[in-house]
């Protein structure tokens, strides 16, 4: 049997699971609970004691899979060594986006489970919030993103034939690569092709045609570009795609579907579907090229101009607020990735603040300007609606990080600041 190392042991109705780090489990996983179904077992113990690793491509089918013998075979779970970080994912007990809201804390390294367009919407604007402020991104990034998570959510929503899917985003700092995973246990590509004119001989065949352009059981619900556009995006940056659906599979690195006895799925009418991808925040993309020749707008950027197409960044509205160094270069990266996007001037905007800590402005403003240079910050960025004390603060701030360089601790320079008058604020 391939992939030992990921076998799930079943004794009885006790699952051993070795790691959530491998997708190699999922299958294995479907495999113990099939055959301890056979031997009329409903309830089962799973035991996580040797889990190290969770990363989306196994934590996300692994709670789909739960959550199907939950609602379609009554089945019970208990489970046993869950570590602290795999109860935060909540594999084992997905949160619905709308019964809480994801802007209200971080949507990373969570399964959520979403059921309609509104919260597609809600959670893929709080994954890009949090990827904006985690890091900074290369052009086309973050537009890539969002229209791949809008595009592959949605087909969940139209084609799967089931009321809801399953996704989890995680960055990986070491490789500078955001990893998602978008799960459904519905009835998977070849059952949704199979009565089109398509007419795929199997799951192969199936994943095949679906990475096509304009693609779609119907078109009067879809374009059918949302697993071509997909594949695109992801090769021009470089990344990882995985997509997998009844016995096929398909892996870009290999760029052409396969089938395997070792890819089992859930039923005949339940071929469910997985669609794993990484991107590459440091590798740029050209979305009109990978698209196309469609370039989608860019309704965050937009959202944000005034009337003079200046992009406005209210600091009063940011949630993380102005008092630490962590908040500071949180809201760099945003804006960062702003001026990543566009050839607007961006405003950022002071207005309704009383007092902003020096460590928040070093950071924010300070290593802004050496980053990008003093005289692209004054050509690309505004500062406008700062009091005196706010100003003060500022002022200072920038004229030691211009002094000391990006390189200096940034304690440190804080601590010069604070040494020639301008007064910290909590």
């Amino acid at each position: 049997m391939p992939h030992l190392q990921h076998a799930v042991e079943r004794k009885g109705n006790r699952l051993s699971i070795p790691t959530l780090g491998s997708p190699f489990i999922v299958g294995n996983l479907i495999r113990a609970l099939y055959q301890g179904a056979e031997r009329g077992y409903t309830d089962f113990t799973l035991d996580f004691a040797n889990v190290d690793a969770a990363y989306p491509n196994a934590c996300v089918p692994v709670a789909g899979i739960l959550d199907f013998y939950r609602s379609q075979r009554s089945t019970t779970f208990d489970t046993e060594n869950s570590s602290d970080y795999l109860t935060h994912t909540k594999t084992l007990s997905p949160t619905i986006v709308g019964a809480e809201p994801s802007h209200k804390t971080s949507p990373l390294n969570t399964v959520w489970k979403f059921s309609s367009a509104d919260e597609v919407h809600s959670l893929v604007t709080a994954y890009l919030d949090a990827v904006t402020r985690a890091a900074e991104c290369q052009d086309g990034v973050l537009q890539g993103l969002e229209w791949c998570l809008n595009e592959i959510m949605d087909n969940v929503l139209q084609h799967a034939d089931t009321t809801h899917g399953y996704a989890m985003a995680q960055i990986h700092s070491g490789s500078q690569h955001i990893a998602i995973c978008i799960y459904d246990h519905g009835r998977g590509i070849y059952n949704s092709l199979r009565n089109s004119h398509h007419a795929p001989a199997n799951a192969v065949d199936a994943i095949t045609i679906a990475l096509q352009e304009g693609v779609t059981r119907d078109k009067n619900v879809g374009q059918g570009n949302g697993m071509w556009g997909l594949h695109n995006i992801v090769k021009a940056n470089s990344g990882l795609l995985n997509v997998t659906s009844g016995a096929g599979f398909f892996d870009l690195s290999d760029d052409a579907p396969k089938t395997s006895s070792s890819v089992p799925f859930l039923s005949r009418d339940n071929n469910c579907t997985t669609v794993d991808f990484q991107i590459d925040i440091g590798k740029g993309i050209s979305i009109s090229d990978a698209l196309g020749g469609y370039e989608p707008a860019n309704l965050r950027l937009e959202n944000l101009e005034d009337d003079h197409e200046n992009i406005v960044f209210p600091l009063a509205d940011k949630a993380s607020g102005t008092g630490t160094r962590h908040s500071g270069q949180a809201l760099r990266n945003e804006i960062v990735n702003i001026i990543n996007q566009t050839d607007a001037m961006v405003v950022i905007d002071f207005d309704r603040l009383s007092v902003v800590s020096s460590s928040f402005a070093d950071e924010l403003i300070g290593k802004l300007a050496v980053k990008i240079g003093f005289i692209s910050f004054n050509q690309k960025c505004r500062l406008v609606g700062m009091n005196e004390t706010v100003q003060a603060i500022v002022n200072r701030s920038v004229q030691q990080r211009l002094a000391v360089g990006p390189e200096t601790d940034g304690d440190e320079a804080a601590e010069q600041s604070d040494e020639h008058g301008t007064a910290e604020q909590p």
